[in-house]
């Protein structure tokens, strides 16, 4: 039987980007302004902010989503609900620890890789969890933060690398 089970985790604090979006709209109508009373020099500058702020407001408001499906990680990054990237995948088999940022367990761990993945939204308060990888292709350290339905899941596939009771 198949084992799926899938986690979105949604940005708590989108101020960041409400006010990248309205600074994005004031220096566009800036830029009209100044087109129409004839300051070209201007409102090319204008514009150019305008659209640098609407470039990079796409990571001011960033989902995640966590996809298990048959011992496999799927980590995706959302940009504005619009655009998906996939973050890295990796097998249970291949890890080495999950368990929380915190504990005794990821502290005493030797070894650590020195890449790390975050894959947790602005303004997160949820517990995070680490998975070092130490196997396959990828040696690197996911923070990221499932829920317990989640940790249970990946439990099956890895009893001895899954510490969910710390």
């Amino acid at each position: 039987m198949d084992q799926f089970k899938e986690q979105l985790v949604l940005v708590s604090n989108k101020t960041p980007y409400n006010m990248a979006k309205a600074l994005m709209m004031v220096f566009f109508v800036i830029a009209m302004f100044f087109l129409v009373l004839g300051g070209a020099v201007f409102s090319i500058v204008f514009f150019v902010v305008s659209g640098a702020i609407w470039y990079l407001k796409r990571y001011f408001y960033v989902e995640y989503e966590y996809a298990l499906t048959n011992g496999e990680i799927d980590i995706d990054a959302i940009y504005e609900m619009k655009k998906r990237k996939r973050q890295v995948t990796f097998n249970l088999k291949e890890v080495a620890l999950l368990a929380p940022k915190d504990s005794d367990a990821y502290r005493d761990f030797s070894n650590k890789p020195t890449k790390i993945i975050k894959s947790i939204p602005t303004g997160n308060t949820e517990r995070v969890y680490v998975a070092i990888l130490t196997e396959g292709l990828t040696r690197a350290q996911i923070e990221f933060v499932p829920n317990k339905a989640f940790i249970d899941a990946c439990f099956i596939f890895n009893p001895k690398a899954i510490k969910k009771n710390l």
